[in-house]
């Protein structure tokens, strides 16, 4: 069933842009445990913000979870905590005592201005549905407003080790949008250890 999922969520189409001027965006939310999650607490490593409305919260989630383990292949069938640890694969081609970076999909709940009371049900309800991975939880237009956005659709942003956002996607991702977007992280990863 697993497999089958996989299979719709890369056969459907994928809509892209890489980013022409390289600008570091800001974005500081709180998560389902009430934490603060900053982005640039995440330079050295190459962030991929997955986000979208309700809609998109299951293909959101798959996309994520293809991400981690094809970066992270030991995590693949281990509960999320533990697959969270696993260790990021090496940049190929690099130099054997290399740091290399790592890769972090960030999912990215985009639900608007609510009451407080609907937002802490909300933030509640995420809480039992993903008790290990955070999920940073958007009740304003940070992420509308920085990047591009398709309602009920994964919407894909990949930041690079400096901070700076480089690439798009939105829509479901194709086997070749798909790819391309695991072309452009590795590409960053590459890019980091040359200093760039």
């Amino acid at each position: 069933m697993r497999a089958f999922l996989l299979l719709v969520l890369l056969v459907v189409c994928v809509a892209a842009q890489e980013v022409g001027q390289a600008v570091v965006p800001v974005v500081t939310l709180e998560d389902q445990f009430e934490r603060l999650n900053d982005l640039k607490s995440y330079r050295g490593s190459v962030a991929v913000l997955i986000y979208g409305d309700k809609a998109s919260a299951q293909a959101n989630q798959q996309l994520g979870e293809f991400i981690h383990t094809r970066f992270h292949p030991t995590a693949k069938g281990k509960p999320p905590g533990e697959a969270r640890r696993q260790p990021v694969i090496p940049v190929q081609g690099a130099a054997k005592d290399a740091k290399h970076p790592e890769v972090v999909a960030i999912p990215v709940a985009c639900i608007g201005k609510v009451p407080n009371l609907v937002a802490a049900v909300i933030r509640n309800q995420i809480r039992k549905s993903s008790p290990e991975v955070p999920v940073w939880l958007d009740f304003g237009e940070t992420m509308k407003s920085q990047f591009p956005f398709k309602p009920g659709v994964p919407n894909v942003v990949v930041i690079d080790c400096q901070g700076r956002y480089r690439f798009a996607a939105a829509g479901q991702p194709t086997t070749e949008g798909t790819e391309r977007l695991l072309g452009i992280i590795e590409a960053l990863r590459k890019e980091a250890l040359q200093g760039k």
